[in-house]
């Protein structure tokens, strides 16, 4: 795979555009790794509230992690991602099916993964490469916490996934590689942000693939987690965070289908067209 990358679409975040160092993001990265927080709130990237909780309260640490984040937000140009199309988005879905939808009883957004729908050969084929399926994962999350929630560091997501339709025959190595690059860079950039990851569907042998990955997760994470199997568990599940109006009629409630919540067609619309014109 590594050697077949250079003949691979490129990452939308490699043409970052020429104005991205004139970024907030850039500006306040290149106060360097020791900035004065007046000077970060000034450039409204203050260490946020996400970055302290994960650093269980300690100021220098919360801190020098931050000044690592702005520095690959820089990089990557995150204020500039979004000012044109991610045609890579509309590709992977059709192999990696994901929403963002209505938000839980506390008033969370909602992110829901079919991963029973996983087709990793798909990807493949279709040229997306782990590196750039982990890329479209940082833009879903960026759109999701900077342009949905505006930035807003006490908000939290509630991830749901649907393994139905789930078998020990999609986890390839393609898989394997594309959740290690996704998971490292969203807990080196993204940690604990999100409130609950709930596993739905899940099959028999789930047992046997928690623990091959629980190695891999924190202690807090793990903590984190439920698991549901049977249909009808499930759905109590969803029940338990979700109001009836707000789970999908396929899943037993009575709410919209998955791709019509308001968050998911601002998503779209950005992955078609960019930023929109003024």
């Amino acid at each position: 795979l590594l050697f077949f990358t250079v003949y691979w679409p490129r990452s939308f975040m490699s043409r970052a555009g020429s104005d991205a160092s004139a970024s907030q993001s850039c500006q306040a990265a290149a106060l360097g790794s020791n900035p004065d927080r007046k000077e970060l709130e000034a450039l409204d990237r203050d260490v946020p509230r996400y970055v302290l909780k994960a650093a269980e309260g300690n100021e220098r640490l919360a801190l020098q992690r931050w000044t690592e984040t702005l520095q690959w937000r820089c990089e990557i140009g995150d204020e500039d991602l979004f000012r044109r199309p991610n045609p890579n988005f509309f590709t992977i879905q059709k192999h990696y099916p994901t929403y963002l939808h209505l938000p839980d009883k506390r008033g969370r957004l909602t992110y829901w993964q079919r991963a029973g729908r996983l087709n990793p050969t798909g990807l493949l084929n279709e040229g997306m490469s782990p590196s750039l399926v982990r890329d479209d994962y940082v833009w879903q999350t960026l759109f999701a916490y900077d342009l949905w929630l505006k930035r807003d560091d006490r908000q939290e997501i509630t991830i749901i996934v649907d393994m139905e339709g789930f078998s020990l025959s999609k986890i390839t190595p393609t898989m394997l590689r594309i959740f290690s690059l996704s998971y490292s860079i969203i807990q080196k950039h993204f940690p604990d942000r999100e409130h609950l990851v709930v596993v739905i569907n899940a099959p028999e042998w789930w047992g046997a693939i928690w623990a091959f990955f629980k190695p891999l997760l924190p202690a807090k994470q793990q903590r984190k987690l439920r698991v549901s199997t049977s249909q009808k568990e499930s759905f109590l599940t969803l029940q338990d965070i979700l109001d009836r109006d707000s789970i999908p009629e396929e899943y037993g409630g009575s709410g919209v289908p998955l791709g019509s919540a308001p968050a998911e067609m601002m998503r779209r619309q950005y992955a078609s067209n960019g930023t929109p014109k003024r």
